[in-house]
């Protein structure tokens, strides 16, 4: 298999490595006061070529996953205003013809917060609406990372995300913990497009955060 099934599940996965590969790494992030997503992105990209046995552009191929990818958005929806989006990861899907396109966000509970959770929310809008049959999208996926949320402001923060993007057909949430320290919570909040056609029902936009 050359490429990925569930965005969900593998993440999962990856999560689950810390605990059973490097134990010292979730308290050494929760010690952190603030962060980019940066560093998730490239740990999450070597571990699916490691530990998924997936293959980095090379020799001119693209490979079955990659870093910082343009993908066409549906601009029949209202209040469309860019062409393309820029995310974070892409992951060849397991049927080998087409593609996940991942953002990722890994807010930390500080004075940031706020505007962290509003990016993601914007993220996600874009990748609900991504020009499906252009690009050949199995899935579009925003995964956000928390350190040091309790789980009440958490779920607030998830909500609001999932409010923004409006009524998503199609749609699965996947959240969990890293085992052994409070407060690191992760979500993986992703659309899953049919293998035929674009979006298409174009809707009035969700309110703006």
């Amino acid at each position: 298999m050359t490429g990925i099934n569930n965005v969900a599940t593998a993440f999962r996965d990856f999560m689950q490595s810390w605990e059973e590969e490097r134990d010292y790494l979730p308290s050494s992030i929760s010690a952190l006061a603030n962060a980019f997503e940066g560093w998730l992105k490239f740990e999450f990209y070597f571990w699916l070529t490691r530990f998924r046995s997936l293959r980095g552009p090379h020799d001119g191929w693209m490979g079955d996953v990659g870093v910082e990818s343009k993908v066409a958005l549906d601009q029949r929806w209202a209040q469309m205003d860019i062409v393309t989006k820029q995310c974070d990861l892409w992951v060849r899907d397991h049927d080998e013809k087409r593609f996940h396109f991942i953002e990722l966000k890994a807010p930390f509970a500080n004075a940031n917060q706020g505007k962290m959770f509003q990016s993601a929310a914007k993220d996600y809008w874009y990748m609900t609406r991504l020009k499906a049959k252009a690009e050949k999208v199995a899935t579009g996926s925003v995964i956000i990372f928390g350190v040091n949320f309790e789980k009440v402001r958490w779920e607030h923060h998830l909500q609001r995300v999932e409010e923004y993007a409006g009524n998503v057909e199609h749609s699965s949430k996947a959240c969990g913990v890293v085992p052994g320290v409070e407060g690191l919570r992760w979500a993986v909040l992703t659309m899953h497009y049919p293998n035929v056609g674009e979006i298409s029902r174009p809707e009035v936009d969700a309110q703006v955060l």
